[in-house]
């Protein structure tokens, strides 16, 4: 794995407000200093709105959070997740408005955890278990590993205007500079598969809810029909 610059701006863009405003964005490697920060943003909104956090019930559980904090804050300390900044035009400041958690999954190899006790965690265990059988992705780019999308959240009052998609864009750069052959995921909701279709990426498996569902023997509410596996080359 080559070495690289740390922590580094990888992407600047901007987007015109309803009202009118220009606002600048910046993603960028998320810095030491903002670990913690970046993990209590992904048990804010993203665990009340993902399709498998709502089947497990993870929110309703302060165990159960707990659990999910632990394992997040090892997956930001590996170095490979996003952040994306609302900047200030004075350069005064900035406000953390996008977040995408990244990690190296290797073939054959389960993300090393610390084992959950909770009802909640035991269930998203299990879903996540039964997706990683999958191996769409080490097929498609004969690899034995990429860079895993490991969960992303836009701020509700940011959202509509792409962050998504250039968080998913800058990845692919993140994932090369890494010298993976290619990053992808599991990719839940429907907003978020149409991200992935925008940002280029392609959908190399999809399974629906409700059979996933047997499979894992957890029912699904969800409005989005089914569970895709997104990957793009990086090479």
């Amino acid at each position: 794995m080559s070495a690289r610059e740390y922590p580094k701006v990888w992407r600047r863009f901007e987007r015109t407000a309803e009202d009118g405003r220009t606002l600048r964005f910046e993603i960028e490697d998320v810095p030491e200093a903002l670990w913690s920060t970046v993990v209590e943003f992904m048990l804010g909104n993203y665990i009340r709105e993902d399709v498998w956090w709502i089947a497990a019930g993870t929110a309703q559980d302060l165990e159960a959070v707990q659990e999910y904090r632990v394992l997040l804050t090892s997956i930001v300390k590996q170095k490979m997740s996003l952040a994306c900044f609302l900047t200030e035009e004075d350069g005064s400041g900035q406000t953390l408005v996008g977040v995408n958690m990244c990690l190296p999954q290797e073939k054959g190899r389960f993300v090393e955890h610390t084992p959950p006790k909770t009802k909640a965690g035991l269930l998203s265990l299990r879903m996540f278990a039964e997706a990683m059988k999958l191996t769409a992705i080490y097929d498609k780019y004969s690899s034995n590993e990429y860079l895993m999308g490991a969960g992303l959240s836009v701020t509700p009052e940011y959202r509509g205007l792409g962050i998504a998609v250039e968080l998913l864009k800058t990845r692919m750069e993140l994932s090369r500079s890494l010298g993976f052959k290619a990053t992808g995921g599991i990719f839940t909701s429907a907003p978020a598969q149409k991200s992935a279709d925008k940002a280029g990426y392609e959908c190399l498996h999809e399974i629906p809810y409700k059979e996933f569902g047997k499979q894992c023997n957890i029912t699904f509410n969800t409005d989005t029909e089914s569970l895709k596996i997104y990957a793009v080359s990086t090479m």
